[in-house]
């Protein structure tokens, strides 16, 4: 029996719904909700799908839960979501060193920098399931880039990005969101453009809001560094920059149409998840 760790109630974002619905068309069966040690009865193998997530961590991060799957011999199977060593979060570093007591891991992890010092060969992605339903009514397209998301502390170097976008005088609107938008009031904003800024945030990594995007039809403009290149074949049809200069402005005029759409059952075959499960 597969059990599952994911609390998909946020009202922000799909992210851990994506990650239900997709897992659940991929392997075709149900899977138990596991919210205490005690519904470990039965499973054979549990997802983790964000061990970072408060809620989450509240039930898998203590010593019993931990030798109960181990007693259990469970596969524990984790999508991480975030930057896992030097990070914004310094105590993402010791959720690791207790993830790695599990004793039949399995994590896929997002941030490229973390691949490599982990040696991993397959990282996390964070594309919408093929049954996800963004809710928005699609309206005419402002030919103008919308940045829309957070720049608080948490991101230092989006202020850059955004400053330097504005210096290059293209038509950008900046709406800072605060996290006070629904997701529904989020989407709808980000639909209504043609152009979509995403800086990257905590982790060398692309985030939920890239794909979003391209379900609503937008062009994103992401920010890559070198190193995220060999990860991410669809970056080749977006528009991308580790520099902010006016060879963007010149890239807009390129790309008229936004990237076909990529979801996550698809990833799961490309990677084979089953054989990483099963194996």
């Amino acid at each position: 029996m597969y059990g599952i760790i994911c609390r998909d109630h946020m009202p922000g974002h799909s992210l851990f719904a994506n990650f239900r619905l997709a897992l659940k068309n991929y392997f075709k069966t149900s899977f138990k909700e596991v919210l205490v040690r005690e519904n470990l009865e039965d499973v054979t193998t549990l997802f983790i799908v964000d061990e970072h997530f408060g809620p989450h961590v509240d039930v898998w991060k203590n010593d019993k839960f931990i030798n109960t799957v181990n007693e259990k011999n469970i596969k524990v199977v984790v999508f991480n979501f975030e930057k896992i060593y030097s990070s914004q979060f310094p105590w993402n570093a010791s959720h690791q060193s207790m993830l790695c007591r599990f004793s039949r891991l399995v994590q896929f992890v997002s941030d490229v920098h973390d691949a490599k010092t982990l040696d991993r060969s397959v990282i996390n992605k964070q594309f919408l399931s093929k049954d996800t339903i963004l809710d928005v009514d699609l309206v005419s397209k402002k030919d103008r880039i919308v940045f829309i998301g957070q720049c608080n502390g948490f991101y230092p170097t989006r202020s850059r990005v955004l400053n330097s976008f504005n210096s290059l005088g293209l038509l950008l609107d900046i709406i800072i969101t605060d996290r006070k938008l629904s997701y529904k009031e989020f989407l709808t904003k980000l639909s209504e453009y043609k152009y979509m800024l995403n800086p990257l945030g905590t982790g060398t990594f692309i985030n939920l809001r890239f794909y979003e995007a391209i379900k609503l039809g937008c062009i994103p403009i992401q920010e890559i560094t070198e190193e995220m290149k060999p990860w991410y074949p669809e970056l080749s049809s977006c528009i991308t920059f580790t520099n902010v200069d006016s060879s963007i402005g010149v890239a807009l005029d390129s790309f008229k149409q936004p990237p076909p759409n990529i979801y996550l059952e698809d990833y799961f075959d490309e990677i084979n998840l089953s054989n990483c499960v099963n194996g």
